[in-house]
Order: C-alpha cells, then sequence, then structure tokens
C-alpha cells in the first residue's frame, strides 16, 4: 500500500509559544490528550532523537515514537508508532505538527504520514479528537 496523509488544523486560541508547550511538556500534554481515560501517563523528551510515550491503559493502546525535528515554536517532526494490547506494534508512520500564528492565536496543523491509513478511518478521527481537546483546554485557560 503507497504512503498517504492526513492533514487535520485547528485554531488554537493562544499564541505559538504557549501551544508548542502544550505539545512538549507532559503536564500540559496530560490536560488535553487521552485526559478522559484514567491512569494515562505522559512522557516527553522534546529534542531531537529524545523519545516520548503517551500509554493508555483505560482503552489498551500505547503511541511512542522519537522525535526528528524540534523547532520551537514552529514545528515539531515525530515518529508514531500505535499499539493495542497484545498486538504486535504498527510500523513507524511520520506526524509532522506546524504552528503558524494567527492573530492572537495559532494555526496548529498536523500532518501524518502512513501506509496504513483508511479513508475516514481512526487516525483522522483520533487526531481531530485530540486537537478538538487541545482548542477546549486553551480556551479554558484563557
Amino acid at each position: 500500500m503507497a504512503a498517504s496523509t492526513i492533514t487535520i488544523s485547528r485554531t488554537v486560541p493562544a499564541r505559538p509559544e504557549t501551544v508548542f508547550a502544550d505539545w512538549t511538556d507532559a503536564t500540559r500534554l496530560a490536560t488535553w490528550w487521552w485526559p478522559q481515560l484514567p491512569g494515562t501517563t505522559y512522557a516527553v523528551d522534546a529534542r531531537p532523537g529524545g523519545a516520548y510515550r503517551i500509554e493508555g491503559p483505560a482503552i489498551g493502546a500505547t503511541v511512542s515514537g522519537t522525535y526528528g525535528e524540534v523547532d520551537p515554536p514552529r514545528r515539531l517532526v515525530f515518529s508514531w508508532v500505535w499499539q493495542d494490547d497484545g498486538e504486535p506494534a504498527s510500523g513507524s508512520d511520520t506526524v509532522v505538527v506546524s504552528f503558524e500564528p494567527d492573530g492572537a492565536a495559532t494555526a496548529v496543523t498536523v500532518a501524518h504520514t502512513s501506509e496504513r491509513h483508511e479513508p475516514g478511518g481512526a487516525t483522522e478521527q483520533g487526531w481531530s479528537d485530540v486537537l478538538g481537546r487541545l482548542v477546549q483546554s486553551t480556551s479554558s485557560r484563557s
């Protein structure tokens, strides 16, 4: 199967520096990425070659990877490995997150490239969900 890219964008009501930190600080990440799932753990070492791991035992899923590029507050590039409980890890995908100033807000765009995408599938829905929670979390802090 050929690789394809799913692109999802949201406008977040905060400056790029703030939104970038929401992605690269484990405590801040926990406020919007799977906060509804009890027991979720977050580990983030946001530097080139550093790793991240988000483990959600409530749904039996883990996502992990390594940062290839960390360019505050403009861009993150990282590998993406999804694993369901008891299943082998998926192959490594690539995710690029860009942060563009938009007045007092930030346009956040996630481009997720994989050979396993299904149109309208779980990857698109998952990114839509987490980015929606990022917008809500940031709005409630404003």
